[in-house]
């Protein structure tokens, strides 16, 4: 069973930036926005972060979660994420090392989630902004969480 953080709790305490911060010490493996160029930096710093306002692990069954709500519950919407995955070197990179056969099988097998991951998402008040602003950076994710009405997955 994989580690639960508190930035995956629905009213966790810390700040988004803490948050990040907790997710980053977490996933040892992940690019960094400091090893990358600047247009990749602020995709995956996006990214990442949509993992932690939406309480998601890294697990290859997050991901497709975390694209999930990215692609409903945020501002970035389904076309601009789709061409970011399809431009960026390192995503295209990573979907390369996972293959397409089994992005398809566990695509296909998290239609369930993904489709109540969707129903949540038409529940939310304001939709999460893909490059958020240094205000929210200081809000308590669960306080965020609240204002948007998003409720996570458990």
């Amino acid at each position: 069973m994989a580690k639960r953080f508190q930035y995956q709790r629905q009213d966790c305490p810390l700040t988004l930036a803490q948050g990040l911060q907790e997710y980053y010490e977490g996933h040892a493996g992940l690019f960094r926005p400091e090893q990358l160029s600047e247009e990749s930096a602020r995709f995956f710093r996006s990214h990442d972060t949509a993992h932690v306002i939406f309480g998601l692990d890294t697990t290859l069954e997050e991901e497709a979660m975390a694209d999930t709500w990215t692609m409903f519950g945020s501002d970035v919407g389904l076309r601009r994420y789709m061409r970011y995955l399809q431009t960026n070197p390192e995503a295209k990179q990573l979907i390369k090392e996972i293959g397409w056969r089994r992005t398809i099988t566990l695509s296909l097998r998290m239609v369930p989630k993904m489709f109540v991951i969707w129903l949540r998402t038409r529940k939310m008040t304001t939709k999460w902004p893909w490059e958020p602003g240094a205000d929210l950076q200081v809000k308590p994710l669960g306080q965020i969480r609240k204002e948007m009405n998003l409720r996570l997955l458990e």
